[in-house]
This record gives C-alpha cells, structure tokens and sequence, in this order.
C-alpha cells in the first residue's frame, strides 16, 4: 500500500455539482436587477464583505442577493423581486444532489485500500443534507464540515485523527481552500479543477507547485496514486 493511505475529499464540485447552481442564481438575479451596473462584481463584494456574518453557503449566498436587491433598489424595494430571490434560495436548498462523473466508482475502489475523509465548509445543516442525499456516506471514515479551510483547521482534524501530515494527501477544486493550506502544513493537495470557481476561491498560480498535483479528472487519481507505489 502506498505510503499516503489517508486521503481527504473536499465535496462541494469535487463530488458533486455546486457552484453551478450559485450561476444560475445569479443569472436569474441580474434578469430581475437590469439596472445594476456590473451586478456580478456588485453580489460578489457584498458577498465577501458577509462572510465574517454568515459564513459560506446558499443561505449567505441568499442574504447577499436580498442586501443587494434592496441597496440598489433606490428606496423602492420591489418586494415581488425579494420574494423571487427567497424562492430561488429554496429551491436552491432543496436541489437534488448530482454527483460529478466516476466520483462514486472512485471512492469505490479507494475506499478498499485508503482511509477517506470528507472535509467540507459551509453551511451545517445543508452539508448534512447533501452528504446524506449523496449516497456516498459510506465511503468515507469520518465527516468533517468546517466553518474555514486554512492551515490551522486541517491541522486539527488530523491532529484528531492521529494523521501526520506527510501522510495526508487532500483532494479538491479550490487551490485556496483544498490544496495551498495542505500543502503548506507539509501535506499533498490534489487539485482537480472545476468548470467553474467562485471569485473568492481564485489564487495567484505564480505559487511553489511542491507537492501540488493537478489531475483532470478524479477518476485519473486512481492511476497517479498507482504510480507512486
């Protein structure tokens, strides 16, 4: 067995589609808002300044459009236009879980030979829904759903898990919260880019590659992990 046995998983667009369901949203939201100029960069500052309030996730995400809605409203809420955006909210909350291409046949497979763990933020309670509308709960040893993704935060989860770091490999589409943090505290980060990412979630690439590893798809984690016995 390879020396890496303890593989940990990001799970928002690396198990399953996420950021796509924020798109539409916002879409949805500047057809609603055809008066704000560069709306997109307009939800995104509001966004980042909430994250000290709200945290991530479509809950935030939500409160975000509705300040918005009402800051650019010029005094004249259009409360069709908040009752819209609290609709999409929901339904956004109540979405079926579609897992992305052979996630399910890889953790199949790695699940026999490594142990895995999900570390994934946001929001508690829709993380719980979805990682228990995934079906994939049983591939992993342990659920971890975190409020940030920084160095101090995987560094007690394996502290919890009696894991060391060297022999802890990460997976994920963000090489600001899944990779770089990993990669710093003497970790591997493997990093699967997503169709899409969150403005909050782009890095520098002038960065160190030192254990960083890019695959284009997660199936392709099965062979590089062969490779390295």
């Amino acid at each position: 067995m390879n020396n890496k046995q303890i593989i940990g998983f990001d799970a928002d667009d690396t198990l399953w589609e996420n950021e796509v369901f924020f798109h539409q949203a916002q879409m949805k939201f500047i057809e609603l808002h055809p008066h704000i100029k560069d709306p997109e960069e307009v939800i995104f500052q509001i966004e980042k300044e909430n994250i000290k309030f709200y945290g991530y996730g479509i809950k935030g995400f939500i409160l975000s459009l509705l300040e918005a809605s009402v800051r650019f409203s010029n005094n004249q809420t259009n409360f069709q236009n908040i009752d819209k955006i609290i609709k999409t909210g929901k339904d956004m909350l109540a979405q079926t879980i579609q897992l992305l291409p052979e996630v399910e046949e890889t953790l199949r497979h790695l699940s026999e030979h490594y142990m895995l763990i999900m570390i994934t933020k946001g929001d508690l309670l829709d993380q719980q829904r979805k990682v228990e509308k995934s079906g994939l709960l049983k591939y992993f040893s342990s659920i971890e759903i975190v409020s940030e993704k920084d160095e101090q935060t995987y560094l007690e989860i394996l502290q919890k898990n009696n894991i060391s770091p060297k022999d802890f490999l990460m997976v994920g589409n963000s090489l600001k919260s899944d990779v770089l943090p990993v990669r710093n505290i003497g970790g591997t980060g493997i990093y699967i880019p997503h169709k899409l990412t969150w403005k909050h979630e782009e890095v520098d690439r002038t960065f160190n590659l030192e254990r960083v590893v890019e695959l284009k798809t997660i199936s392709a984690l099965k062979v590089w992990l062969k490779d390295q016995i």
